[in-house]
């Protein structure tokens, strides 16, 4: 049995693993991020528009327990996806303002994003069964 955690994005304390630990949220739920906020490598919603390709983006942190657990399942996943899918990492502590805009509270945080923007969240440590399912769901929301 999996046990779903996160970390709380205020610092090393763990989050609430209630209501929060696997939570989900629809692009409804969440403001939508500006074209502004910008990764390191110059990553924002605008390149995700014009990519053409649904994307998974992983927000953690190097200190995140639940983070480095599940990278190893992502690499795996990305290997077995490519050329179907963008793959993102964002470090919530090197890249706080696109966290910020992406309303990042807890980590891991996995953003599924169609090239028409709309996107669903994952937040805390998620099996590879249901990482792959909503792949499954974001490609064929991609197809239409």
């Amino acid at each position: 049995m999996l046990a779903l955690m996160s970390c709380n994005n205020k610092g090393n304390e763990q989050a609430d693993n209630g209501a929060n630990a696997g939570a989900e949220a629809t692009q409804s739920e969440m403001a939508t991020p500006s074209e502004q906020a910008e990764s390191q490598d110059g990553w924002n919603k605008q390149t995700t528009l014009l990519a053409n390709k649904p994307m998974l983006v992983d927000f953690y942190a190097t200190w995140c327990g639940p983070c480095q657990e599940l990278t190893p399942i992502l690499d795996e996943i990305e290997n077995n996806h490519k050329g179907e899918l963008i793959f993102k990492r964002i470090d919530v502590d090197q890249e706080p303002e696109l966290a910020q805009e992406f309303r990042v509270e807890a980590i891991p945080m996995l953003l599924f994003i169609t090239p028409s923007g709309e996107y669903q969240s994952l937040v805390g440590l998620q099996s590879p069964e249901v990482i792959e399912a909503k792949i499954a769901q974001l490609l064929k929301r991609s197809n239409k």
